[in-house]
């Protein structure tokens, strides 16, 4: 096996998600062909993450009858979906998915035929026909517009065939652009057939979202992984910080051979550059500094800093989001000094399965 130095081959491995997560393809100096593969159940989804599309053109799963929510950071304590506010997530979800397709017409049908809809400016749309063609020049006009998540807030009876519907809505203009937040008011009407359908909808105005909103983009790195080869094992976790204004990722990477190194990243909001960011630091010295971008269904983490030789380092790792227990990222364009080393191979990164409960005795 090629035992290169630990620390020098470190700052170009951090170029993977700027959590290191791979180190052992670089710091070995070897490519391993497989990469471990381990399990868990399904990761439990938060009230206001049920209808979070990772990417643009990747919605979020519908949840299950009865699937219960977890807690989310500053949100409610788990549980499970009222029967009676099901019919509306369904029809949320429905209200997501058809956005990130810019299917206007789609949008429409989940509108009665009389439907009344108000912007966050006051203006009136009327009837089904003309909401359909105010949302396709939506499109037509900002190809990347998309909602990153509605959360609904209450729900609430009036008779057998009205309810009231409050909550608020998550999107953004650009891919790359800040998130934006405002609140809404929706009045269901139930139609002959059984179906609930918008009869009435109010935008309020919407407002830049915080910082954790901006972050909450990258909400899926939270939590454990773990990405294992026949060399070493590598572990990282990732929670907000205890303020909620940044997303704080540590790693650990164990060899076989008995060698370990250790780092920390964090993830925040550059409120004047409207970009995510990250800076990385490693047990050894070196340093990164990152910018997030998205690309489609994919994340970009763009790098570059000084690994502990005090050489230059730049690279990009490309993210994808499979599902909620599994990423795949890729190194590109890595450059150490005056070497180019070019792109990695593909990684497979997944969520550490819970430890196992003692036995009873």
């Amino acid at each position: 096996m090629n035992r290169r130095r630990f620390s020098l081959l470190f700052a170009p491995i951090c170029l993977a998600a700027g959590i290191c997560f791979g180190i052992s393809l670089v710091a070995i100096g070897d490519s391993p062909a497989e990469v471990g593969n381990t399990s868990q159940s399904q990761a439990d989804v938060s009230r206001g993450d049920l209808l979070l599309a990772f990417a643009a053109t990747k919605p979020a799963k519908p949840q299950d009858s009865g699937e219960r929510i977890s807690q989310k950071v500053g949100g409610d304590k788990p549980f499970a979906i009222p029967e009676v506010e099901k019919p509306f997530w369904k029809n949320a979800q429905s209200f997501v998915d058809a956005y990130s397709k810019h299917d206007a017409k789609a949008i429409g049908e989940l509108f009665t035929e009389d439907a009344e809809f108000y912007d966050e400016f006051g203006e009136l749309t009327e009837g089904r026909s003309a909401i359909i063609e105010m949302f396709q020049d939506v499109f037509d006009r900002n190809a990347q517009a998309m909602i990153e998540e509605i959360v609904i807030d209450r729900v609430k009876p009036i008779s057998d065939d009205v309810v009231i519907e409050s909550g608020k809505v998550v999107a953004s203009d650009d891919v790359n652009g800040p998130i934006y937040r405002n609140g809404y008011v929706a009045i269901h009407k139930k139609g002959d057939d059984g179906t609930w359908r918008i009869n009435t909808l109010k935008d309020q105005l919407r407002k830049e979202g915080n910082r954790s909103e901006q972050l909450a983009q990258l909400s899926w790195l939270i939590g454990e992984w773990v990405n294992e080869d026949r060399h070493s094992v590598v572990d990282t976790d990732c929670d907000w910080s205890e303020d909620g204004n940044f997303l704080l990722r540590r790693f650990t990477v164990q060899t076989y051979d008995g060698r370990t190194l250790n780092g920390v990243q964090r993830i925040g909001w550059d409120g004047d550059q409207k970009k995510l960011r990250s800076w990385t630091f490693d047990s050894e010295g070196g340093y990164l500094t990152g910018e997030w971008a998205r690309d489609g269904n994919r994340w970009l983490l763009i790098n570059s800093g000084v690994n502990s030789d005090g050489k230059a380092v730049s690279g990009t790792a490309v993210y994808t989001v499979i599902d909620a227990e599994m990423v795949t990222w890729q190194l590109q364009n890595v450059v150490v000094g005056k070497e180019i080393t070019g792109a990695g191979p593909l990684v497979t990164m997944v969520r550490r399965p819970p430890e196992p409960e003692a036995a009873s005795k």
